[in-house]
């Protein structure tokens, strides 16, 4: 590959860094750096595109959050992919019943749209999880009801 095609893959994967740490992960370059166990400024250089990412680096951003390590090298857009196979699906699954549930005791009405929006989100929290937050799904059954 020419040094320019090289130097634009790396700006793209940059952009995706930045939006799977500001918008999923909600992370520091600071923290990033330190669950990767690289130097805050190499971390630095792969979000502005100026280094090539380690496939060390692309291994332990699966292993500690389940980015999808293909929408990290080539993904088509900004917002973030994560793989983690059947136990986040379990924990998905989980979650929206749990959702289902808490509607349910709350006696909130909430349109079908309403309710698409708020299993996103909660997918989308879960994304990042181990457990079940039933916290947070109390806490937007909450807001909902406003």
């Amino acid at each position: 590959m020419t040094d320019s095609i090289v130097q634009e893959n790396n700006r793209r994967l940059g952009r995706r860094l930045f939006s799977l740490r500001t918008r999923a992960l909600q992370k520091t370059q600071l923290e990033m750096a330190e669950v990767l166990r690289i130097a805050p400024r190499t971390y630095q250089n792969y979000e502005r595109g100026e280094r090539e990412i380690a496939s060390s680096t692309v291994r332990d951003l699966h292993q500690h959050f389940a980015v999808d390590p293909i929408w990290l090298l080539q993904g088509e857009d900004d917002t973030p992919v994560f793989r983690r196979g059947e136990q986040t699906i379990a924990l998905f699954v989980a979650a929206i019943l749990l959702l289902e549930e808490r509607i349910l005791i709350s006696g909130v009405t909430v349109t079908p749209a309403k309710k698409a929006d708020l299993i996103e989100l909660v997918c989308r929290h879960h994304a990042t999880k181990d457990v079940l937050d039933v916290q947070f799904i109390d806490r937007i059954v909450a807001i909902a009801a406003v």
